[in-house]
């Protein structure tokens, strides 16, 4: 049998990731998985059985695209001063504050209904046995959670427990203070008692839901709600539109009770279409009110003009006015009308000029220009302006606030066209009043040839004057108002609900018990594995063949099984083992690599103790002392001695007492007792200067004398990576061998060693000792070409001093290695 030095192509391949052996590392782990899979599917079990289930609900709402018109029958209508595609801001109006008010307010959220179990509470929205009544005209402390215990058709008992909490007025929607002391309620009471407790006032009673010892052994619970907490509670709403250019918007919520998330979006509908309908509705009611105003005083004059006329004629014979008079009392009387609609005019000029001045927030109200009759464009388009710039702010506040760039913009608008207005209103008012100053002057002149008529007729033109004119201007306002309720009762929302929420369509989100099963599943299997893989990638043991490879080239002559039994001479007390035949693959090696040599010397070494190049090192020489040739084992660990422990030797005598000059060589060497070929020669007592001894004279004389005896010297000699022996020792010998044990030698260790033998133009040959065929990693064993795999395991390991003659008294820096299974160094 040869071996195999690693060439450049190799060391490439074997760079790659070995996906088969990676599989046999993780599946060596299955109980990991097992247990961790188990657990996760266990977890996901109860996590989808007491996790509070999550539903979402859905609707649709379409917002009609309206194009700014201000044409007078438009604005009478509504003042529509939404520009097309604003879904934008529709949306925003529904997710506002306000909305959200007014739909609570509409529905029974004040009070929430608790079934708790062993793990959760369920809301038994709509489905509570009982109903409590609260009196809204007293403060209440809310969030105080009730639990309420029915002990019979007529009784129940009320306990809670709480502090910190607030006061709340459900009139005024405000805080209105704290309780900072600890609440402690436990009392009996009477269905439909009405309970004080200096916190609340309520009456609870039994509703419909409630049935005969259904709910008697049920831990039941309500709790009162003050509204500002439940709009934000209720404000998780999703709105978009179903497609990009489309103006349908789809409305999602998800809560725990799909009953009450779906009469809220529901109800948050209905109020966003009234909404809509009252903003159109209110310039109709503006309008008829201030006509109603003017026609108050108006009617009043009428009458009393009518009844004036009426007590003249029957006092007075009829007689007709002549040709003149009759055309001097036409004249007049639309002179009068001219003035009184100009008068009325100066009016709505005046009413149009203080709401501007006073109410610039709210110009939704104002009354359009040309519900009046005044059809004068530019007053139009600059009404219809600054109500479209009102809007558009008012509903841009829903979703920003007042620093908001855009609307900083609006508010800069909204001021020039405010501006604008009251300069034309003024000059309007001024236009209107030199109006009615001209037809003042016109009616005194006219009023001057009135004067010369007889009497009779003079009086009754005066009597008919007055009631054409109440009676013109009285006509004209109830025609205006006639027309506004028109506008009223026709007026239709702007948007229109498409599907309201339906709990039969609701779909339950979370748990997702499935994709809650999978994950745990994923878990189960990525936790072990990734735990294998960072362990793995964190270890800084050598575990496989390809750990030696990334840091030497130096070659790998054997392979060594770990060894579970007690005796550490294997090859001779087991001839026909496994492991005596890895060492006889080993001295075949050795043959190929020290070829032309009938003699050698053999030095086996490691980096630490507990690797066990005394476990090497004796079964190998008994491999060459069975083929009958003189072998002699030095132990060379003049530190930590332990060879002559397995031969049962004496060690009074060894190397320590030839190299200090006392002892010959033939009084330190000892049979084996294992086999007539094999000799022993232990370390001896343990000197104070074992450096300096190895590298004395003496101990180049003792391997001369030695190679004339011996056929095979194999030394065992301390750890490269804690003393200089076995530098000092190298140059006797014809060969190195480096133990290197799995799981137990570390690859920065290693790799200083290697390094420092490189730099020193030292050769070594690598053993792998301690392989594990069953283990986490498995193994795949071959000599010479293939792949290695090192089963890993756990071991208490420690640093061995070299420096002390026991354990006890440990130099800083060192660290103590010590197998677990066997007791070989």
């Amino acid at each position: 049998m040869g071996f195999e030095t690693n060439n450049v192509p190799q060391q490439k391949k074997e760079d790659d990731i070995d996906i088969k052996t990676l599989i046999i590392k993780v599946l060596s782990y299955w109980y990991l998985y097992l247990i961790f899979i188990g657990a996760a599917l266990v977890f996901g079990f109860f996590y989808n059985r007491y996790t509070k289930p999550v539903y979402e609900v859905s609707a649709s709402i379409y917002i009609k695209e309206q194009k700014l018109n201000i044409d007078p029958t438009a604005m009478i209508s509504g003042m529509n001063y939404r520009s097309m595609g604003n879904v934008s801001n529709e949306i925003g109006i529904l997710q506002s504050y306000m909305l959200r008010d007014r739909a609570v307010k509409q529905l029974d959220f004040d009070v929430s209904y608790f079934n708790c179990g062993r793990f959760i509470c369920s809301e038994l929205y709509k489905d509570s046995p009982f109903t409590v009544e609260i009196d809204y005209d007293t403060i209440q402390l809310v969030n105080l959670v009730y639990h309420i215990k029915l002990i019979n058709h007529s009784e129940y008992q009320l306990t809670a427990e709480g502090e910190f909490l607030p006061y709340y007025n459900f009139k005024t929607d405000k805080y209105v203070g704290k309780e900072n002391s600890l609440i402690e309620i436990d009392e009996n009471y009477q269905l439909g008692e009405w309970i004080n407790n200096g916190y609340n006032r309520f009456r609870i009673i039994l509703n419909n839901n409630y049935k005969y010892n259904t709910f008697d052994n049920a831990d039941l619970s309500f709790q009162i709600n003050d509204r500002l907490s439940l709009i934000r509670s209720l404000s998780s709403i999703s709105i978009s539109p179903i497609s990009k250019d489309a103006s349908v918007l789809r409305l999602v919520m998800q809560g725990n009770n799909a009953n009450k998330c779906a009469d809220f979006l529901n109800q948050l509908m209905v109020e966003f279409i009234k909404r809509d309908l009252e903003l159109k509705n209110r310039v109709s009611e503006n309008t008829i009110l201030f006509i109603d105003e003017q026609l108050g005083g108006i009617q009043d004059s009428l009458n009393k003009a009518e009844v004036d006329l009426q007590n003249f004629q029957k006092g007075n014979d009829f007689m007709n006015l002549d040709t003149q008079s009759n055309e001097l009392f036409i004249y007049l009387k639309n002179l009068e009308k001219q003035r009184s609609e100009a008068e009325l005019n100066a009016k709505y000029y005046q009413n149009l000029k203080s709401y501007i001045q006073d109410n610039i927030e709210n110009l939704n109200k104002l009354i359009a220009p040309s519900v009046m009759g005044i059809q004068d464009p530019l007053l139009n388009r600059l009404v219809a302006e600054l109500i479209n710039l009102s809007g558009q702010k008012s509903t841009q506040l829903l979703t920003s606030t007042e620093k908001n760039p855009y609307v900083l913009t609006l508010e800069d608008q909204i001021a020039q066209t405010k501006k604008a207005l009251l300069e034309n209103i003024n000059n309007m008012i001024t236009n209107t009043n030199l109006t009615i100053k001209e037809i003042n002057s016109t009616i005194v002149g006219l009023e001057e040839q009135v004067k010369e008529l007889p009497v009779t007729q003079r009086l009754l033109l005066g009597y008919e004057r007055k009631f054409t004119l109440n009676d013109n201007l009285y006509n004209f306002l109830m025609e205006k108002r006639s027309e506004a309720q028109i506008i009223k009762a026709s007026n239709t929302p702007d948007n229109e609900i498409i599907d309201m929420a339906k709990v039969s369509l609701a779909r339950k989100v979370a748990p997702r018990t499935v994709i809650n099963y999978l994950i745990a599943l994923f878990a189960g299997v990525f936790i072990p594995t990734a735990y294998i893989l960072l362990r793995n990638f964190f270890n800084m043991k050598i575990l496989e063949r390809k750990d030696i490879e990334h840091i030497t080239d130096f070659p790998i002559i054997g392979q060594i099984s770990l060894n579970t039994n007690k005796n550490s001479i294997l090859v001779t007390d087991f001839p026909k083992s496994p492991a005596a035949e890895a060492f006889r693959a080993i001295r075949t090696n050795l043959e190929y690599i020290l070829q032309g040599k009938d003699k050698y010397t053999l030095l086996v070494t490691g980096d630490m103790q507990g690797v066990g190049k005394t476990y090497i090192s004796i079964n190998l020489a008994s491999v060459y002392a069975l083929y009958g040739k003189k072998t002699v084992l030095i132990g060379f660990d003049l530190r930590k001695p332990r060879l002559y422990q397995e031969f049962g030797l004496k060690n009074n005598l060894g190397v320590s007492s030839y190299l200090s000059n006392k002892a010959g060589l033939d009084e330190i060497i000892q049979p084996s007792g294992k086999s007539v070929s094999l000799d022993i020669i232990t370390a001896g007592p343990i000197p104070p200067n074992p450096a300096e001894l190895i590298a004395s004279q003496r101990c180049l004389d003792l391997f001369n004398e030695l190679k004339e005896r011996y056929d095979y010297i194999i030394i065992d000699t301390a750890p490269l990576a804690l003393v200089t022996d076995a530098f000092l020792l190298m140059k006797h010998a014809d060969a190195t061998i480096f133990t290197v044990r799995q799981g137990v030698t570390n690859k920065r260790m290693f790799e200083s060693i290697i390094q420092n033998l490189k730099e020193h133009d030292l050769k070594i040959n690598i053993v792998i000792n301690g392989i594990r065929f069953q283990g986490n990693y498995g193994y795949r064993y071959s000599y010479g070409y293939g792949n290695y795999g090192y089963g890993y395991y756990n071991e208490d390991n420690q640093w061995s001093d070299y420096y002390s003659d026991d354990n006890k008294n440990k130099r800083p820096g060192h660290f103590s290695f010590r197998h677990r299974n066997s007791k070989k160094s």
